[in-house]
């Protein structure tokens, strides 16, 4: 008996020590996301938190910075620390910023926007149809659209310096 449960305990701690030797089998940004740089971006209708039912068609003209994000992560709320005060001065005639949360119910985000002080509209996919449009997996997701309505620029949690560089490009193409 004693001999047997000292047997199954290395085997075990054997088995758990080479699950860590194991690569991880996550998908990767670019496996996860169904819109490539060039194509036209799909189009879809979002209801926001100051009761606007946008049509990404009707926003043809603009350049829009569409960013999927989750009320729960904490790089998505880093990410718009990051811009929030930046991304106000772009003129609203050129330019459209458009966070869409992905599988959230409206008191959801109307909580997380209130909780964090942004002023600036907010989407709301509880099925996570819009989502599912653009990529399978991964937030924050930023897909960049010029006025004719071609994705220019996709990132998935960017980093500081990406969101920096991503600002940069609006500016010039907003010029």
């Amino acid at each position: 008996m004693k001999r047997r449960l000292i047997h199954t305990l290395v085997c075990t701690l054997t088995a758990m020590s080479l699950a860590g030797c194991i690569e991880s089998q996550d998908p990767t940004y670019e496996q996860t996301t169904r819109v490539r740089v060039g194509d036209l971006a799909p189009a879809f209708v979002v209801e926001t938190l100051d009761d606007q039912t946008i049509s990404l068609d009707n926003l043809r003209g603009r350049v829009v910075l569409l960013t999927f994000f989750s009320s729960a992560c904490p790089d998505c709320h880093a990410q718009f620390e990051h811009i929030k005060s930046r991304i106000t001065a772009f003129d609203s005639s050129k330019f459209r910023f458009l966070p869409i949360a992905r599988n959230e119910k409206r008191a959801t985000v109307e909580q997380f926007r209130l909780e964090n002080g942004y002023t600036f509209d907010m989407g709301f996919d509880p099925e996570g149809e819009i989502y599912a449009l653009y990529a399978t997996r991964y937030v924050p997701r930023n897909y960049l659209i010029d006025s004719d309505g071609r994705v220019i620029s996709i990132s998935a949690e960017p980093t500081p310096a990406q969101l920096d560089a991503l600002l940069s490009t609006i500016t010039e193409i907003t010029n």
